[in-house]
């Protein structure tokens, strides 16, 4: 038979079982556990997807129409020369695209977009579906990096706003008019 007292790198191991009051304790915190998730899931209406369901309607009163969809019929940008589009689109800008293009548009890891070469195209459809859709790592030119889609993040209303004030700071970018 093996010593209860093991020592171990000048450590000495006792082999003392644990105090009834913590094992009592332990069981009572798995018997609770068991109880509160049955009645949580089975008996409870306060279920998971409910309050979600109550998150989104509470969200949506409070912040409506956050992604305005905006279409064109035929191509152009509905905000092209209204300022107060083009000052959103500054601030939309400056607060999503300035890490890649940097804060006047100038250019970093993302194309300029201040000067008259266009990598994906210069009218405001082309634009607007290369913004929408982004560029895959298989679609980008000149060694600059791809751009991530921003249909779900910004929505096609601050797309145009943004387009809008490119616009207003490059004539080079076109209306598809």
């Amino acid at each position: 038979m093996s010593d209860p007292n093991k020592e171990f790198d000048g450590i000495r191991q006792a082999d003392n079982p644990l105090p009834e009051w913590w094992k009592w304790v332990f069981l009572g915190c798995i018997v609770f556990a068991g109880i509160y998730a049955v009645y949580f899931h089975v008996f409870s209406d306060w279920g998971t997807s409910e309050y979600y369901a109550a998150q989104i309607q509470e969200y949506e009163k409070e912040f409506p129409n956050r992604n305005v969809a905006v279409e064109s019929t035929d191509g152009s940008n509905p905000f092209r020369g209204n300022q107060d589009a083009i000052n959103a689109g500054q601030k939309t800008f400056q607060t999503y695209c300035v890490a890649c293009h940097g804060p006047t548009g100038e250019g970093l890891v993302g194309p300029n977009l201040m000067d008259k070469e266009w990598l994906h195209g210069n009218t405001d459809l082309e634009l607007y579906a290369t913004v929408m859709k982004g560029i895959s790592v298989e679609r980008t030119k000149l060694g600059r990096g791809p751009m991530p889609a921003h249909e779900n993040s910004l929505g096609s209303e601050k797309v145009y706003q943004v387009l809008a004030w490119l616009a207003s700071k490059n004539p080079e970018l076109k209306s598809s008019k």
